[in-house]
């Protein structure tokens, strides 16, 4: 039997993470009143899905199974986005906005992913797309905090 690959549960652990952003921006999709930020709300919550279905398709290919995580601060983050609480606070529960937003320094986090030198090529395929489509998520969420502000401004104006 070959030895489990080091990097199992980290692809567990994405799976989990991408089903999980998946709640939080379908629930946000649906309570949005902002006909221009739900189309992006759509796309993020499709694209976390898919990444959440591609990681654990690469674990059974591996010859693994998923092993479903809760999360009670998931489940309490769900609910504010699907309550009628403004997008700006919506927005914020992700940290825009904030005097320490440090999205920055995620795309250094996302590289760590790939340390692992051990990691097959397919999966190091799978994972550079995955943070290449992270980093993509994270500049359509600025973009539209600030087109959100924009509009926000406009009309008060």
């Amino acid at each position: 039997m070959a030895k489990k690959p080091s990097y199992i549960g980290l692809l567990n652990a994405i799976a989990n993470g991408e089903r999980g952003g998946y709640e939080l921006f379908n629930a946000w999709s649906n309570s949005t009143s902002d006909e221009a930020l739900q189309p992006t709300l759509n796309m993020i919550a499709v694209r976390e899905m898919e990444h959440s279905w591609a990681f654990e398709k690469r674990l059974t290919e591996l010859g693994f199974s998923l092993r479903s995580a809760t999360n009670k601060s998931l489940n309490k983050h769900v609910k504010l986005l699907k309550s009628k609480a403004t997008d700006e606070e919506k927005f914020a529960s992700f940290g825009f906005g904030s005097a320490d937003d440090a999205r920055s320094e995620t795309a250094d986090a996302l590289l760590q992913i790939l340390s692992d030198k051990s990691i097959d090529p397919q999966t190091g395929a799978l994972m550079g797309r995955f943070i290449s489509e992270e980093r993509d998520t994270g500049r359509r969420l600025s973009k539209a905090f600030r087109a959100m502000k924009a509009r926000k401004k406009k009309q008060t104006a």
